[in-house]
């Protein structure tokens, strides 16, 4: 924890470490700059450390660590947690008496925690950044008429129900939400958009030019899980390496089953030295790792969930001047013309190593793709036009600090 300015108006509760948490940071970092106070209650980080917070933040981790897992591991893992964060809640609440709680899914009945501080006054913001339902059927692969799908849905429509605002994360999340049944006046879209002090594309271009042309680097920093579909660039690694003897392909997220599988996989494929696994890192360090990387991937499969969800990767690979070699996914075809990314069918690595060497060949090709990723979404996009949205959803509370300090 850090000293602070001011007394805390504001709480953010997380079932996730809050370091590695781009979105969640970003609010808390905006209320901050602004002179407000605000709590955080976390998960603790898997590597027992914990970063540091500007001021005018204070990051309080419950005794528990979020963890990948499956379906029945993750519902225990909940059930234990929630307690930890009902109690954290509460005491925080009952010293600092905080007029917004905004919390964060998943899951969404985190938000059961701040019952009692809503009953005592503090309004309660549900933020959706995936939406459970289609998660659980992208994780697990169950069919639309399961029983535990059903209960997702209702746990999602009671969480909604309790707050006094919903935001998501997209138009296509907000469409879903209303299809169950929460009003359209009740949901705000705040897009995921890199902090522009974090993500700072001059700075990458001066670590290139120092760093050299030592390797060519594909990077995927993220949730590493079958639905992201990276075995296809290991597999594809054996049709690269012939052309592109220094290529090298970086995955940096939490260790997972399907993380070992693609170690497996590398070595059953004798491109072990051309894979590197990192752990998971701090926000802060991720452009450090884009900076050093040549192409940008997200090899996702689609799905209810990837066809809808704005990938964050990507338009952190675009706002960092990164060439994006992607699945054709509806959501992105929405977002960016062929121009801009280089698609490929989902799940063919043919076509995979075919974008990834066309990029390694063509250095020119590489400056125009970026162009019209600039064009179509960086020129187009920012976190100050998505704070807005944020900060009209507090002045429904009637908030008028919020306007004196915008």
């Amino acid at each position: 924890m850090n000293a602070r300015c001011k007394k805390p108006l504001f709480c953010m509760a997380v079932h996730q470490d809050y370091f590695i948490d781009a979105r969640v940071m970003q609010y808390a970092e905006t209320l901050a700059q602004a002179g407000y106070g605000v709590d955080v209650i976390c998960a603790r980080a898997s590597s027992g450390g914990q970063g540091h917070a500007p001021e005018n933040i204070r990051v309080f981790s419950i005794p528990f660590t979020h963890r990948q897992g499956s379906f029945s591991a993750l519902l225990v893992e909940y059930i234990l947690a929630m307690p930890m964060y009902a109690a954290y809640l509460l005491w925080l609440f009952l010293q600092n008496r905080y007029t917004v709680i905004h919390v964060h899914n998943m899951p969404d009945f985190l938000i059961f925690c701040a019952l009692i501080p809503k009953l005592l006054g503090a309004k309660l913001i549900l933020d959706i950044h995936d939406p459970m339902p289609e998660i659980f059927t992208s994780k697990y692969k169950k069919p639309q008429k399961n029983i535990l799908l059903h209960l997702v849905c209702l746990q999602e429509k009671a969480s909604t129900a309790l707050a006094d605002a919903v935001i998501t994360a997209n138009p296509n999340f907000k469409r879903a939400l209303q299809e169950r049944g929460v009003e359209a006046e009740k949901i705000t879209v705040v897009l995921n958009q890199p902090d522009p002090k974090v993500f700072q594309r001059g700075r990458c271009q001066r670590e290139k030019r120092e760093q050299g042309e030592k390797m060519f680097r594909l990077i995927y920093p993220g949730t590493i899980a079958p639905r992201y579909g990276l075995d296809i660039a290991v597999r594809a690694l054996p049709l690269l390496i012939e052309k592109i003897p220094h290529i090298c392909l970086v995955l940096i997220g939490s260790v997972t089953d399907y993380a070992r599988e693609l170690t497996q996989l590398a070595v059953m494929l004798g491109v072990t030295p051309h894979v590197v696994i990192k752990p998971a890192i701090p926000l802060e360090q991720i452009p450090a790792e884009l900076c050093s990387a040549d192409v940008g991937i997200y090899p996702a499969l689609p799905d209810e969930h990837m066809s809808i969800a704005i990938p964050g990767k990507i338009v952190e690979y675009v706002v960092m001047g990164l060439p994006v070699v992607a699945s054709r996914l509806k959501i992105l075809e929405q977002i960016f013309p062929d121009e801009a990314i280089i698609f490929f069918e989902p799940g063919n690595v043919e076509q995979f190593a075919r974008c990834v060497l066309g990029l390694y060949q063509n250095p020119q090709y590489r400056d125009e793709i970026v162009r019209h990723a600039d064009e179509s979404y960086t020129e187009k996009h920012s976190w100050e036009n998505e704070k807005e949205n944020y900060f009209e959803v507090l002045n429904q509370f009637n908030i008028s600090f919020v306007e004196e300090n915008r």
